[in-house]
């Protein structure tokens, strides 16, 4: 799913999929059954701006999360999670709704940047991911432009960014090694940035990385919990 939403980012058709993904989910879980009706959500799709053939069959076929199904003896048809899914389709939905309202966002990112250096647009694209708490994904985008990035302090200082947001996803889910760990070398690669970088303000979201996770030292391993949203701080971007 992850990819599905970083590939958003450039290809209008990916974002009518996640709306789509989106109403179907809502459907699903109003009627209380995951199968829904293929025939109940053309119209909702049709006013994303994306083509009605396509979205299930990205789904269905490059995603591996869904599946088109016949109806028996009929020629309708419905959509239906894949069974590992199906599993845990109340998180898979809840993920999906979090893609849906950061999609109805890019359109602000695409605005200022589309004409930017790559690399400010690509963090601008991060923090719309970080601040909707999609940490993995955040370290997923920025790390296709670094591993493309000579050596370098640029290079080093996208590093700490990327693994500052891989501190904050093992801090969510209360993995307190992990957090310590990635969001201390984080901070040790940021340690020489200016005030700003590629649009961030460091000098405003460093020094809130560095209390969270002086915090999380504090409380040691024996007392440690999964970090709250109300306790990640917020990646500012300034153009």
């Amino acid at each position: 799913m992850a990819e599905l939403l970083l590939d958003s980012f450039k290809d209008p058709e990916k974002r009518a999929v996640i709306r789509w993904l989106d109403e179907y989910c809502k459907l699903a879980v109003g009627r209380g059954e995951v199968r829904v009706p293929l025939n109940s959500l053309p119209a909702t799709i049709s006013e994303m701006g994306g083509s009605i053939a396509r979205a299930p069959g990205r789904l269905a076929g490059m995603e591996k999360l869904f599946r088109l199904r016949r109806a028996e003896g009929g020629a309708s048809w419905s959509v239906e999670p894949l069974p590992d899914v199906r599993t845990d389709f109340s998180a898979v939905c809840e993920r999906v709704h979090i893609y849906a309202g950061l999609v109805g966002r890019m359109g602000e990112c695409e605005a200022g940047l589309c004409e930017g250096d790559p690399l400010v647009r690509a963090m601008a694209e991060a923090a719309l991911c970080f601040n909707a708490g999609l940490f993995f994904e955040t370290h997923e985008h920025l790390e296709h432009h670094w591993a493309a990035m000579p050596k370098g302090p640029t290079k080093r200082l996208l590093q700490g960014i990327i693994q500052i947001s891989v501190g904050f996803h093992h801090a969510c889910a209360g993995k307190y090694d992990g957090a310590v760990n990635q969001l201390g070398k984080g901070l040790e690669k940021t340690s020489g940035m200016g005030s700003k970088f590629l649009g961030l303000d460091c000098a405003a979201f460093l020094p809130k990385v560095a209390a969270v996770r002086d915090a999380i030292v504090k409380r040691g391993r024996v007392n440690r919990r999964a970090l709250t949203p109300q306790e990640i701080p917020h990646m500012p971007i300034r153009r």
